[in-house]
Formats: structure tokens, sequence, C-alpha cells
């Protein structure tokens, strides 16, 4: 027989898809028979399959060593976390028992892109694991938004089931507000704030994105855009004629792969630094070079939470700028240097 108590990162879990993790080859016919016959149970009872577990539930499975190994079940082992030299240390902005938000510098993956890669989404279970905070075979911390490599700025992690899927349909839902910074090439004159809709495409071999302008527009309600189109607000907050550069705050409304950085190009203001859509002609008028694209994800918004997260309701997040972003605002923008070096809320 074997044994669990369900813990806290756990809790809201379906019984039938905690099953499904304990052992991963294991039919859903048989997981649905084993609860049918009581060959599962949940603190000593007969459990349905949509029962959601509660922290502190213990559950029984009367599978024998030999029969959980052959349905894939491995037992729990501490993870020792892993020294990776090459990756540098990711500043927290804010975390607490449920969610954790990481300033992710640039040149660092989100997810891994090879299956020998280190990625953040390694770090944040490496990083709870040194704090004590182990992850289960039934969960494991991870994070609810992606950044390209060369993107700087917040990146949401989630500590527990409940957290994880709250912040994930926040994000989804637009429950959730997401601001970023761009320096980019060129002198944008929009005196408002500005609705960009463009046809979306990609060409993955090339890992590279084509648009076709549908609208850029003063006033267009995002409800409107149709499948296949994406679709961003954007501000000027200013402008240095002596480097031919715009500082720009942007909300993402769609989020596709490089869409911030595809739509801005498109519209003739490609982002520093990023030299795959930055096009043929040069436009480098800085005296150093820069290695990432300088966008930078500043703020994340909390606007309608759902449980179990509803004490962040009403608060915002700020990451601060550094690297390449800070020595480019400092040189060409730097009354906005204090503003962008705040960190919390």
């Amino acid at each position: 027989m074997l044994e669990w108590t369900v813990s806290k990162q756990e809790e809201g879990r379906r019984v039938d898809r905690f099953l499904m993790k304990m052992f991963p080859q294991a039919p859903l016919s048989l997981i649905y028979k084993a609860l049918r016959t009581k060959t599962v149970k949940v603190n000593a009872h007969r459990a349905d399959p949509g029962d959601k577990l509660n922290a502190g539930d213990h559950i029984q499975v009367y599978f024998s060593d030999e029969r959980a190994a052959e349905l894939g079940y491995q037992k729990k082992t501490i993870p020792t976390p892993r020294v990776q030299s090459s990756l540098p240390s990711i500043p927290i902005i804010y975390e607490d028992e449920q969610v954790i938000f990481f300033n992710k510098p640039a040149g660092v993956l989100s997810q891994k892109d090879t299956p020998e890669s280190y990625s953040l989404s390694e770090y944040i279970v490496d990083y709870l694991a040194g704090q004590g905070e182990v992850a289960s075979n039934a969960f494991r911390p991870a994070i609810c938004n992606r950044l390209d490599r060369g993107t700087t700025g917040i990146v949401a992690g989630g500590k527990s089931l409940g957290a994880l899927q709250s912040l994930t349909a926040m994000i989804r839902e637009h429950s959730s507000e997401k601001t970023y910074l761009a320096i980019c090439h060129g002198q944008c004159h929009w005196k408002k704030e500005m609705w960009l809709c463009h046809r979306w495409s990609k060409d993955s071999k090339r890992n590279q994105v084509s648009l076709e302008k549908v609208y850029v527009s003063e006033n267009r309600p995002y409800n409107l855009i149709k499948e296949g189109q994406v679709l961003c607000r954007a501000k000027v907050l200013a402008i240095s004629s002596q480097y031919n550069l715009t500082l720009f705050s942007l909300q993402l409304i769609t989020g596709k792969s490089h869409q911030l950085r595809a739509q801005l190009a498109a519209e003739g203001f490609p982002m520093v630094g990023d030299h795959k859509y930055m096009g043929k002609e040069k436009k480098d008028s800085l005296p150093f070079p820069i290695k990432n694209q300088l966008l930078h994800a500043y703020t994340f918004k909390v606007q309608d939470a759902l449980e179990p997260l509803q004490y962040l309701e009403h608060r915002t997040f700020a990451a601060p700028i550094s690297g390449d972003f800070m020595r480019v605002t400092k040189l060409a923008f730097a009354q906005w240097v204090p503003i962008f070096s705040n960190q919390g809320e």
C-alpha cells in the first residue's frame, strides 16, 4: 500500500489528476476503476474523480510496489539544488508562501530550448529546494509567463498548485495588466496612446514573425480583434533627438511570440539591440554596443485576483531596470532613471 498526505502546494488538485501525476503510465480507465472499487481512498473513504483535495488529506492506494512501478510511480526524492556557474543570480522582486516574482536578466531562458540547457523553470525549483520548499511528485513549482532570452523584467511564478492556476488564469483572462518599457530607434511623435493591430504569422524554422498592418489608431477596443491578429497599446514617454531614440511604454494585449518587437519594428521603430527585427538599415547611434533588445517587462498589476490570491488584488509590482537598459536610459533619458529604478509597489 502507498500513502501520502496532501501538502499545501498540492491543495485544490482533483483526485483523478493527482493520481494521473503519481501514476503517469496508468490508463484513465484503471484510475477510475481504482476509485470506484475503493482501491484508492481519501481520508479512509471512497472518493469521486472530481473531488478536490485539501491540505492534510490522507490518500491510500492499495497497489503493490511492483504494480505501482509498472504504472510509472517513482518515490519522491529531495532534490539537491544544482550549481549553475553560467546562470546569474536572479533578483527576487516579491515572495510569499504562494507566489514569487523574479526580475529576469538578459540572456536567461524562461524555458529550456534544449535538453541540456538550464532556464528559469529549473531555477525556481532549485531555488525553492534550497529554501527547504521541496516539490512533490504531484506538483512542481513553475513560472506563469515567458520572456524572450534577451528581454528583461518580471516573471511570475506559482509555489503552489492553486497559485499557479490562479496566476495563469489571471494572465489568460486579462485580470492582470503587464506594462513593458522599450527603447527604439527613430523619433516617434505620437501625441496620444495608440492601439497597434497587425496580422501575425511565424516562420518556425527562422524563429521570426512577419506582420501585416491592420490599423494604428488612437481609439479601437481590443475586443474587435480577429483570429490571427495581435494587439498592443503604445505610449511615447520621451524622445532623444541627440541619439535618435524613443522611449515607449507598452501594454501587451494578445501576447504572441516576438509580438512587441515585431510590431514596433513594423511601424519603423525597431528596438535598440534587436538585430532580428532591425532590418538592413544601420541605425546604431550609441557610443557602446548593445547585445540584447531593450525591452523590459516593468510592472505586473493584479486587477481581479482569483483564489487563493485575493490578498494580491489591486497590487502592482515593479521590476527596476538594469544592465544595458539602464545604461541607455542614463545616456538618453536621464530624467526617467529615478522612476525606473524603484522596486516593489
